[in-house]
């Protein structure tokens, strides 16, 4: 039997594309648990979309797998971005942080009065030339996030303070949460405890993320109070709110 010798092995397609692919491995960075929960949500992204597709395809006259190769084609182009972001020197990302929260504020504003109206919501505008939708919720969180961080970051000596520390921090949240909650309500929720999640993982001051809690606890518990009471069981709908909640 003929075997192959050495310098045959070592310039075979498949040992190159392992050599590739460790040099990748080799040159990720980052916590590797994070990866592989990336991957695993990935991976399941694949099967929901997949599962849950079969009456949209069958109701666009489409067959189901466009719909399969079009959700890995997107995950392939994250995965991708992710992967040259993490790359990117973390300074740089505190440089644009300020410029790209800036920039979200008007996209917010924008998409609340002329955004695309999809499921009775005014969260997306369209992208001329591609003819794509795009979510500026999405953009206006990373910003957000990234510009927390960074004040974080230079506010440590007075992070205990609550006009030198604290405001800085949350008059922005409060912008950001304020804009897509009408439109979002949960998503403006989400980002509002991320964002006092990130700010106790910061040190700032236990109490002062209690007065916040407790502030916007208050609207969401009337929210509910008057929910219930205006709920009709019997016909299973809601009763006409008063003109005041509708104005």
């Amino acid at each position: 039997m003929n075997t192959l010798d050495k310098s045959q092995l070592y310039s075979s397609p498949l040992h190159k594309l392992r050599g590739a692919g460790g040099e990748v491995f080799n040159r990720t960075k980052g916590d590797k648990v994070i990866w592989a929960i990336v991957i695993l949500l990935t991976l399941v992204s694949i099967l929901v979309v997949y599962s849950s597709i079969g009456s949209l395809a069958y109701k666009m006259n489409k067959s189901t797998e466009s719909y399969l190769f079009k959700q890995i084609a997107f995950i392939a182009l994250g995965v991708l971005i992710i992967y040259f972001a993490h790359r990117v020197n973390y300074t740089i990302y505190a440089r644009v942080a300020t410029i790209l929260f800036l920039i979200s504020i008007p996209l917010l504003f924008y998409t609340l009065k002329f955004g695309s109206n999809i499921n009775d919501a005014n969260r997306w505008i369209k992208l001329p030339v591609i003819n794509m939708t795009f979510q500026t919720s999405d953009l206006a969180k990373l910003a957000l996030f990234m510009y927390i961080s960074k004040q974080l970051s230079r506010k440590q000596n007075v992070i205990k303070n609550f006009k030198k520390g604290f405001l800085p921090l949350i008059i922005p949240v409060i912008i950001i949460c304020l804009l897509i909650a009408p439109a979002n309500l949960s998503t403006a929720l989400l980002i509002g405890g991320t964002a006092l999640m990130l700010m106790f993982i910061g040190r700032v001051s236990t109490k002062h993320i209690l007065i916040v809690l407790g502030t916007a606890l208050m609207p969401i518990i009337f929210l509910i109070v008057v929910s219930k009471s205006y709920y009709d069981k019997a016909q299973h709908k809601t009763k006409d709110l008063p003109a005041i909640l509708l104005s």
